[in-house]
């Protein structure tokens, strides 16, 4: 919907849109007169609503068709912004349906912002956002997990400054490995307490809104459900309250059994290192674990995870290891393997782009370095963004 359009709701009487459209009021001490205001949803970021704070606070209405989980962001200098800075926003979180909403914090400058270092899960404790049944439903969620999910990004914080973040962010100069990887482990170990904290959450409340919200997200976890778990989740929340949500559920799940846990490897086309094609079937042996690793000659992370692949593959000779480049340049993808040294199967997406597209639909590669194990007898069992994840399997 056009801004202008949004911006007029934003004003007009409230009476007129009575059940049927959502209101937000906030009145938060040390927000700049004129700020820009504006309401998103969280996982497409299209606009919902706009406005301006005016006498030291801002009203925002409209009307949604079914509870969506909302940024809403408030940008505390007025425009025109200096040349080349980007927007400073301040975002708070809610779970909005058509109901009347107020949000309040101690300050402005006590709401997280968008780009926290300190991520901002973790300044969620620093505003408050009252009214509406389905943001009652997120905070009984948030309230169930937060000391599991506060828990897990301090630990995921402490890793990344140690890291990565040197002197200036608390780290070390030279960070130890060794020390490193204990504290990526740990914050791994309480991510997964968190994770099942939510999905258990989920579980137990079908019929909420949000319990199918989150639900629906852990489907974005490619062979990760089996297609019988996929069946059970379809017969678990056909109940649920948000009918325009279970419908978009039902089309999520028939997306997610193409990239179901346990389902036959994808036989698709590739390209050799001379240019000819082949079939990954060719590559993949009978009989043994298959590691397919999807990566680029560009990649940084995808470079920096080859050692790693590289002392699997020396530690562990019976396991089948494709290395799969997404180069399009054949000099480039020549160039990396010769620098990297790497000694295993080496095959490319195609040049083609019709056969290149299916390459990368069937296994849904979205982000590289991308991961996929096959087992022994052709199934595919894993799928992870990150090699250690991987490595920890053997």
């Amino acid at each position: 919907m056009n801004k202008y359009l949004l911006s007029f709701i934003s004003i007009l009487p409230l009476a007129a849109f009575a059940g049927n459209t959502f209101t937000i009021h906030s009145a938060i001490p040390g927000m700049t007169e004129g700020a820009e205001v504006r309401l998103r949803a969280a996982d497409s970021h299209d606009s919902i609503a706009y406005g301006k704070v005016t006498n030291g606070q801002f009203v925002l209405t409209g009307s949604v068709a079914a509870p969506v989980l909302c940024t809403l962001e408030i940008d505390n200098r007025v425009r025109p912004l200096p040349e080349q800075e980007f927007m400073h926003n301040r975002v708070v979180k809610l779970y909005l349906d058509n109901d009347d909403y107020t949000v309040s914090a101690a300050a402005y400058d006590s709401i997280p912002l968008s780009y926290e270092l300190d991520f901002p899960i973790l300044g969620e404790c620093r505003y408050t956002v009252r009214g509406g049944d389905a943001q009652q439903q997120y905070q009984a969620w948030h309230d169930a997990v937060w000391a599991s999910l506060k828990a897990a990004e301090e630990a995921s914080v402490k890793a990344w400054r140690y890291r990565y973040g040197g002197e200036e962010f608390g780290g070390p100069e030279h960070p130890d490995e060794a020390v490193g990887e204990r504290l990526s482990l740990t914050a791994d170990s309480l991510k997964a307490v968190w994770q099942q904290q939510s999905d258990d959450y989920a579980w137990t409340h079908p019929t909420e809104p949000y319990s199918l919200y989150l639900q629906g997200k852990g489907l974005d976890r490619h062979f990760y459900y089996t297609a019988a778990q996929l069946d059970e989740m379809t017969a678990h929340y056909r109940d649920n309250r948000d009918a325009v949500g279970y419908a978009a559920f039902v089309k999520q799940v028939a997306e997610a059994r193409k990239t179901a846990k346990g389902m036959a490897y994808p036989d698709v086309t590739l390209r050799t290192v001379d240019g000819k094609a082949v079939k990954l079937s060719a590559l993949v042996k009978v009989g043994q674990y298959t590691l397919l690793d999807f990566w680029a000659s560009w990649c940084g992370p995808c470079r920096a995870s080859i050692p790693l692949i590289k002392e699997m593959h020396a530690r562990h000779p019976e396991l089948n290891i494709v290395s799969i480049s997404c180069d399009r340049s054949l000099k480039d993808w020549d160039e990396a393997m010769r620098e990297e040294k790497m000694s295993w199967q080496q095959a490319a997406l195609p040049q083609d782009k019709q056969l290149y597209r299916a390459a990368a639909t069937a296994y849904q590669v979205q982000y590289i370095p991308y991961l996929i194990v096959i087992s022994p007898d052709g199934k595919v069992v894993k799928a992870s963004n990150d090699a250690k994840e991987i490595v920890r399997m053997w």
